[in-house]
Protein backbone atom coordinates (compact mmCIF):
# COMPACT_ATOMS: atom_id res chain seq x y z
CA UNK A 1 0.00 0.00 0.00
CA UNK A 2 2.87 2.43 0.78
CA UNK A 3 4.30 2.02 -2.71
CA UNK A 4 0.95 2.71 -4.28
CA UNK A 5 0.43 5.77 -2.10
CA UNK A 6 3.90 7.14 -2.93
CA UNK A 7 3.17 6.66 -6.64
CA UNK A 8 -0.10 8.53 -6.23
CA UNK A 9 1.73 11.38 -4.49
CA UNK A 10 4.39 11.41 -7.23
CA UNK A 11 1.76 11.47 -10.00
CA UNK A 12 -0.14 14.24 -8.20
CA UNK A 13 3.05 16.29 -7.85
CA UNK A 14 3.87 15.76 -11.52
CA UNK A 15 0.39 16.87 -12.58
CA UNK A 16 0.63 19.96 -10.35
CA UNK A 17 4.07 20.81 -11.74
CA UNK A 18 2.81 20.51 -15.31
CA UNK A 19 -0.28 22.59 -14.52
CA UNK A 20 1.87 25.30 -12.93
CA UNK A 21 4.29 25.25 -15.84
CA UNK A 22 1.54 25.55 -18.43
CA UNK A 23 -0.27 28.18 -16.39
CA UNK A 24 2.83 30.31 -16.00
CA UNK A 25 3.56 30.21 -19.72
CA UNK A 26 0.00 31.37 -20.39
CA UNK A 27 0.53 34.22 -17.97
CA UNK A 28 3.82 35.15 -19.63
CA UNK A 29 2.35 35.15 -23.14
CA UNK A 30 0.89 38.67 -22.82
CA UNK A 31 4.30 39.95 -21.74
CA UNK A 32 5.93 38.36 -24.78
CA UNK A 33 3.28 39.97 -26.98
CA UNK A 34 3.88 43.33 -25.29
CA UNK A 35 7.60 43.10 -26.01
CA UNK A 36 7.07 42.77 -29.75
CA UNK A 37 4.54 45.57 -29.78
CA UNK A 38 7.12 48.24 -28.92
CA UNK A 39 8.88 50.34 -31.55
CA UNK A 40 11.37 53.19 -31.24
CA UNK A 41 12.35 56.46 -32.84
CA UNK A 42 15.75 55.81 -34.40
CA UNK A 43 16.22 59.16 -36.16
CA UNK A 44 15.04 62.56 -34.98
CA UNK A 45 16.17 65.60 -36.94
CA UNK A 46 14.84 69.09 -36.27
CA UNK A 47 11.43 69.77 -34.74
CA UNK A 48 9.73 66.44 -34.00
CA UNK A 49 6.92 66.14 -31.45
CA UNK A 50 5.13 63.17 -29.90
CA UNK A 51 1.71 62.74 -28.32
CA UNK A 52 1.20 59.62 -26.22
CA UNK A 53 -2.36 58.35 -26.67
CA UNK A 54 -3.95 61.76 -27.30
CA UNK A 55 -2.05 63.77 -24.67
CA UNK A 56 -0.42 67.13 -25.47
CA UNK A 57 2.46 67.12 -27.93
CA UNK A 58 5.94 67.33 -26.45
CA UNK A 59 9.51 67.13 -27.74
CA UNK A 60 10.97 63.77 -28.64
CA UNK A 61 14.45 62.30 -29.04
CA UNK A 62 16.20 59.26 -30.46
CA UNK A 63 15.35 56.14 -28.46
CA UNK A 64 11.86 57.21 -27.42
CA UNK A 65 9.54 54.21 -27.28
CA UNK A 66 6.34 54.21 -29.32
CA UNK A 67 3.22 52.20 -28.64
CA UNK A 68 -0.16 51.95 -30.36
CA UNK A 69 -2.03 55.24 -30.06
CA UNK A 70 1.04 57.49 -30.22
CA UNK A 71 1.20 60.33 -32.76
CA UNK A 72 4.47 61.60 -34.26
CA UNK A 73 4.60 65.02 -35.89
CA UNK A 74 7.65 66.20 -37.85
CA UNK A 75 7.54 69.99 -38.19
CA UNK A 76 8.92 72.23 -40.91
CA UNK A 77 12.49 71.11 -41.61
CA UNK A 78 12.08 68.11 -39.29
CA UNK A 79 12.33 64.39 -39.98
CA UNK A 80 11.91 61.22 -37.95
CA UNK A 81 12.35 57.50 -38.46
CA UNK A 82 10.37 54.84 -36.64
CA UNK A 83 11.92 51.38 -36.45
CA UNK A 84 9.38 48.67 -35.73
CA UNK A 85 10.03 45.60 -33.59
CA UNK A 86 10.60 43.44 -36.72
CA UNK A 87 13.26 45.75 -38.21
CA UNK A 88 10.92 47.47 -40.70
CA UNK A 89 11.03 51.25 -40.68
CA UNK A 90 9.17 54.33 -41.83
CA UNK A 91 10.81 57.70 -42.43
CA UNK A 92 8.63 60.78 -41.92
CA UNK A 93 9.51 63.84 -43.96
CA UNK A 94 9.02 67.46 -42.92
CA UNK A 95 5.46 68.57 -42.16
CA UNK A 96 4.23 65.00 -41.64
CA UNK A 97 2.00 63.49 -38.98
CA UNK A 98 1.49 59.78 -38.36
CA UNK A 99 -0.53 57.87 -35.78
CA UNK A 100 0.73 54.43 -34.75
CA UNK A 101 -2.57 52.51 -34.94
CA UNK A 102 -1.51 48.93 -34.19
CA UNK A 103 1.72 47.19 -33.22
CA UNK A 104 1.22 43.44 -33.00
CA UNK A 105 3.39 40.58 -34.25
CA UNK A 106 0.85 39.80 -36.98
CA UNK A 107 -0.72 43.22 -37.53
CA UNK A 108 1.10 46.55 -37.76
CA UNK A 109 -0.81 49.61 -38.93
CA UNK A 110 -0.27 53.36 -39.14
CA UNK A 111 -2.44 56.27 -40.19
CA UNK A 112 -0.67 59.10 -41.97
CA UNK A 113 -2.76 62.23 -41.42
CA UNK A 114 -0.71 64.47 -43.72
CA UNK A 115 2.76 64.75 -45.26
CA UNK A 116 5.17 62.27 -46.86
CA UNK A 117 6.63 59.00 -45.60
CA UNK A 118 8.91 56.29 -46.98
CA UNK A 119 8.50 52.68 -45.81
CA UNK A 120 11.11 49.90 -45.80
CA UNK A 121 9.69 46.49 -44.94
CA UNK A 122 11.58 43.43 -43.75
CA UNK A 123 10.26 39.92 -44.12
CA UNK A 124 7.06 39.71 -42.10
CA UNK A 125 6.98 37.38 -39.10
CA UNK A 126 4.49 34.86 -40.51
CA UNK A 127 2.41 34.16 -43.62
CA UNK A 128 -0.57 35.75 -41.90
CA UNK A 129 1.33 38.92 -40.95
CA UNK A 130 0.18 42.25 -42.31
CA UNK A 131 1.50 45.82 -42.48
CA UNK A 132 -0.92 48.57 -43.41
CA UNK A 133 -0.55 52.31 -44.02
CA UNK A 134 -3.70 54.43 -44.30
CA UNK A 135 -3.93 58.01 -45.54
CA UNK A 136 -6.97 60.23 -46.08
CA UNK A 137 -7.03 59.20 -49.76
CA UNK A 138 -5.60 55.66 -49.93
CA UNK A 139 -4.51 52.48 -48.14
CA UNK A 140 -1.39 50.39 -48.83
CA UNK A 141 -0.97 46.88 -47.42
CA UNK A 142 1.77 44.26 -47.33
CA UNK A 143 0.78 40.71 -46.44
CA UNK A 144 2.69 37.52 -45.81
Amino acid sequence: MALSRSRAVAVTMLVLALALGLGSSALLAPEASALVSVSTLTVVDGAVLISHDGAEFGPTRVGDVLVAGDTIRAGTGGAAEITYFDGSSVRLGADTEMVVASLHATDTAAVQTFGRAWHAMTKLISGGSRYEERTPSSTASVRG
